[in-house]
């Protein structure tokens, strides 16, 4: 008969300060979102009336856009590798959102990042 193998010993100190690390900054900024960013009540409208832009604009910038007609998200059908797929959706349920939130959160970051070299593409593309 195998005997049990005792785990008492191990140091688990880094792994849990790894964990801890990984997942209190994004915590923090959640939180922050959530109290500067609330999104507006967006009512539903009644049949035969079309929303406005800024209603439809609205409701795609805080992801209000299921049940309402004649407001749909922007979608992307997009392929990828087992690796990256496990690390976005292990990583939204860190971040205790969607996939599709934590997704536009990465894109959003990436935005901020890079807004100069964007912005001179933009241009370079609006001179051709």
């Amino acid at each position: 008969m195998a005997t049990k193998k005792d785990f008492t010993a191990a140091n688990t100190g880094r792994v849990y300060s790894t964990i801890e690390n990984a997942t209190a900054d994004t915590t923090h900024e959640r939180e922050q979102e959530r109290k500067h960013l609330r999104p507006p009540v967006i009512e539903k409208r009644a049949r035969g009336t079309d929303p406005s832009e800024e209603e439809v604009q609205t409701a795609r910038e805080y992801g209000k856009t299921q049940g309402r007609k004649g407001v749909k998200a922007l979608r992307v059908n997009m392929a990828f590798t087992p690796e990256v797929h496990d690390y976005i959706r292990v990583m939204a349920r860190v971040r205790g959102e969607t996939i599709t939130q934590f997704t536009n959160h990465v894109f959003q970051v990436s935005m901020e990042q890079n807004a100069e070299i964007y912005h001179k593409a933009i241009d370079f593309f609006n001179s051709l």
